[in-house]
């Protein structure tokens, strides 16, 4: 470990479908027992799931809650907690919006950091209740030396390389990814994370839900860290609710772009 590593611990949750008191008290639990780490991310919809008829309801009477929980975490922990619940938008709708709060950020001083997920997903009916949002988001995760920009986004949006490379073309290193990926396109989902690693020499860290849900739908897990040349660094399997820690490094990413550089070298009207 170096003065620039910092530890992120992807947190593998089997999500009870609308249940969302008793989702953040395990949430609470796993991240309390968890390792130390500087960054813990939930996976997406992790206190709902895909319980549409309840959403409304839950982003008014619940999120509020799960947010100020994810707040409590970080600041006792010292370190920042990330994952994706639905929420209200300002224009009155709601949106798959993953959060990530900053230690120290009860007195307004440094609130959370949210993106609203911009690809939405018909299979799971997504568009018919969702606002999908419009702008990329960044945020500059941990502290002095192991500080690292990290770009936001969830779970279908993988299956869009442009905005990973564009927020590597704006000098993101880390991509943050919340997801709710299921059987049986798990290899596609370790196919997407390790290639939008490699092709942008960026760190991806994904934490995805784990489990059956009520419909019958089955999640994949495989929550992973993935370095910048496309090796899994860490992965805690398919089959059980699980944190595991792996470790993130800037100045690996800054070695690996000086050495061999590849996003420099897009042809404008060929590649962008």
């Amino acid at each position: 470990m170096t003065d620039t590593t910092l530890r992120v611990a992807l947190v593998q949750l089997a999500v009870e479908d609308g249940a969302p008191e008793r989702n953040v008290a395990r949430a609470e639990s796993l991240i309390g027992d968890a390792p130390a780490a500087d960054l813990y991310l939930l996976p997406e919809l992790w206190t709902t799931g895909y319980t549409h008829a309840a959403w409304r309801d839950v982003a008014r009477a619940h999120t509020p809650n799960a947010v100020a929980a994810m707040q409590r975490l970080a600041d006792a922990r010292g370190a920042w907690v990330g994952g994706s619940v639905i929420s209200e938008t300002a224009d009155g709708g709601i949106a798959n919006r993953l959060w990530l709060a900053q230690p120290g950020g009860r007195d307004g001083a440094r609130a959370p950091v949210t993106y609203d997920k911009a690809h939405l997903f018909a299979p799971m009916a997504e568009p018919a209740h969702l606002t999908g949002g419009t702008r990329r988001v960044r945020a500059c995760v941990g502290e002095g030396a192991k500080a690292i920009d990290s770009a936001l986004s969830i779970c279908f949006d993988l299956r869009f390389p442009e905005q990973y490379r564009r927020d590597a073309a704006d000098g993101a290193q880390l991509f943050v990814v919340a997801s709710e990926w299921p059987h049986p396109r798990g290899a596609a989902l370790r196919l997407f994370a390790r290639a939008r690693a490699a092709e942008n020499q960026a760190y991806l860290a994904l934490s995805n839900r784990v489990g059956p849900a009520s419909d019958g739908a089955v999640f994949c897990g495989g929550s992973c860290l993935v370095a910048p040349n496309g090796d899994v660094l860490v992965d805690a399997g398919d089959t059980e609710e699980t944190v595991v820690v792996g470790e993130v490094d800037r100045a690996v990413v800054d070695r690996y772009r000086a050495e061999f550089p590849v996003v420099p070298l897009r042809v404008e009207g060929v590649d962008y």
